[in-house]
């Protein structure tokens, strides 16, 4: 029987000569049996007072060079023998576009350049990233830098804190998608929990004995080597970096809960934040 080859959604920057996704793709399809998807969203405004028909020949020649382009972009997949398939759409609203055809791609991973944004230009409009984060379905992997990861670490972050069941199906997720990639490239899996009062111990599977820790449990709960997971007091972000300026991962995990209306700005998003602070590749899971 054959087994199902993990498909990646890559969202090709229109504005940039260098596709840190692409490249980033590439590199994870090269390390696992993986199927790249390139998405490539074009538009330009057409003046309403030009003929139709020059409007139509207008969009049919953008169209025609993001395919061309795109053609060009795809050619190392072809010397690498990945497989590979490519969407050129027109879109003046890309991101919704892309969320569309996530949904219908059937994709395991989406994976987007980002850079770092000001705290004012997350707070007061919706970014690209912002908008994605809140409503893909599917895991988000914004990455920084296209050269090869330098670490061979993956920080996955869970709340041990919340005891409600929306916290736990997320902590399942994160773990289940932290796994699946570290099988995919070949990593060493550490897992964090920061927490603000104290981590509810009777809410936790796993079964605390005396001659052992909550954080060696807690490795032999999520199969990972004794030192490797942290638990720390304080606030998440700022504790979340500091374990990364600590053991530097390649790449972060966490829990993207949407939220919507004024209380989701000003209460924020822990995942938002973090993208803007670290290093590190971060994926986002929801």
């Amino acid at each position: 029987m054959e087994t199902k080859r993990t498909k990646l959604f890559v969202i090709i920057d229109p504005k940039s000569e260098h596709q840190v996704a692409l490249v980033k793709a590439l590199l994870i399809a090269r390390l696992g049996d993986c199927h790249i998807h390139a998405f490539l969203c074009v538009y330009n405004d057409l003046d309403e007072h030009d003929e139709a028909s020059s409007r139509k020949a207008l969009k049919q020649k953008t169209l025609q060079d993001g395919k061309d382009w795109l053609k060009e972009l795809m050619e190392p997949c072809e010397v690498c023998n990945v497989p590979f398939s490519t969407e050129v759409i027109w879109n003046s609203k890309w991101y919704k576009a892309a969320l569309r055809s996530v949904e219908k791609s059937g994709c395991d991973l989406v994976i987007k350049s980002s850079f770092h944004h000001s705290k004012a230009r997350r707070f007061f409009s919706n970014t690209s990233d912002h908008t994605l984060m809140r409503y893909c379905a599917c895991p988000i992997l914004f990455t920084h830098q296209s050269q090869e990861w330098q670490s061979d670490i993956i920080l996955a972050c869970v709340d041990l804190e919340s005891g409600d069941p929306q916290h736990a199906k997320l902590n399942n997720s994160i773990i289940r998608n932290a796994r699946a990639l570290k099988d995919v490239i070949g990593m060493d899996l550490h897992i964090a929990s920061i927490y603000e009062e104290a981590i509810d111990e009777s809410r936790l599977p796993v079964a605390h004995k005396k001659n052992r820790s909550l954080a060696e449990e807690l490795a032999q709960l999520y199969g990972v080597e004794n030192g490797s997971v942290f638990l720390r007091k304080g606030a998440t972000v700022e504790s979340i970096n500091q374990i990364c300026e600590e053991i530097d991962p390649s790449i972060l995990i966490i829990g993207s809960i949407a939220r919507t209306g004024v209380s989701g700005k000003l209460i924020g998003n822990t995942a938002e934040k973090l993208l803007d602070v670290v290093e590190a590749d971060l994926l986002t899971v929801n």
